[in-house]
């Protein structure tokens, strides 16, 4: 271990001084806890308005993570009655594990405006009056009319007027009332989990290398949370804790390797 690996060990062993490398108190627009949100869930009805109640719950240095190895395959036996049977072995190696610098549970509230879907109405009505295909395929705004015709072998538009009776579905979605920041249904409860690896130099290859097999090792050896709604991508998202001094500069600023980490679901902090 390095001396800066170390050195951020016993730093954030105080919960106030991870809290405030996850949610700078500078930082109103809550950047950093938006791209752990984005690397852990999938959000697609829901905008996060704001961030407040961040809470540090556990914290744990040179965890362990130890990840399953899978080896599936088929036993035949063709007498005295052909069968053929699946087997698959799961088998975890504890003597060969993954370390994960620091793992950590943080509990935090968010201000979400979510768009329900709901319905205001649905109508349907019969497809008349076609002249041609290209009249056909201008009724439509979602469907690939083309692979349709194809797997009918439909041709002409007398084709298309014998082979089905044809009918459109519209489903118009209610607009959403206007919303309340002060409503408390409007508050939810979420969980930020981190697999934290502290490095002290910068090989972009080799550190994503690293945080996604540590996401990968995770991911076959923990059971995701609770997810309030949302769709969990990952059980703990990947951070990569850096010195700022040992960033190249140039095309590799800095700014330029957290857009690059973060766009592969990896959040890059540099201290």
């Amino acid at each position: 271990m390095s001396a800066f690996v170390d050195e951020q060990m016993v730093r954030l062993r105080d919960p106030a001084q991870l809290a405030a490398l996850v949610d700078p108190p500078g930082d109103t627009e809550h950047a950093r806890v938006r791209a752990l949100l984005a690397a852990m869930y999938t959000m697609d009805f829901a905008t996060v308005r704001d961030v407040s109640d961040l809470h540090v719950r556990q914290v744990e240095f040179q965890r362990p993570v130890v990840a399953a190895r899978r080896t599936s395959g088929n036993w035949f036996r063709s007498t005295p009655a052909y069968t053929r049977t699946e087997v698959a072995l799961e088998q975890r190696d504890p003597l060969a594990p993954l370390w994960v610098d620091l793992s950590a549970e943080i509990d935090v509230t968010l201000l979400l405006e979510v768009d329900g879907g709901a319905v205001e109405s649905v109508v349907t009505r019969e497809i008349t009056g076609v002249t041609s295909l290209d009249d056909f395929r201008s009724r439509f705004r979602f469907l690939d009319v083309d692979a349709f015709l194809r797997k009918h072998d439909i041709t002409t538009v007398e084709e298309l007027r014998e082979a089905f009776q044809y009918l459109l579905t519209e489903i118009h979605l209610r607009a959403p009332g206007p919303f309340d920041p002060d409503d408390p249904a409007n508050r939810h409860p979420y969980e930020l989990r981190l697999a934290m690896l502290i490095r002290d130099t910068v090989d972009v290859a080799s550190l994503l290398r690293d945080a996604k097999l540590a996401r990968a090792a995770v991911e076959s050896a923990v059971l995701p949370g609770e997810a309030g709604g949302a769709e969990i991508r990952t059980p703990y998202a990947p951070v990569l804790l850096i010195p700022a001094a040992v960033a190249p500069g140039g095309p590799l600023s800095t700014t330029a390797l957290e857009s690059f980490f973060a766009a592969e679901g990896v959040l890059a902090l540099f201290v």
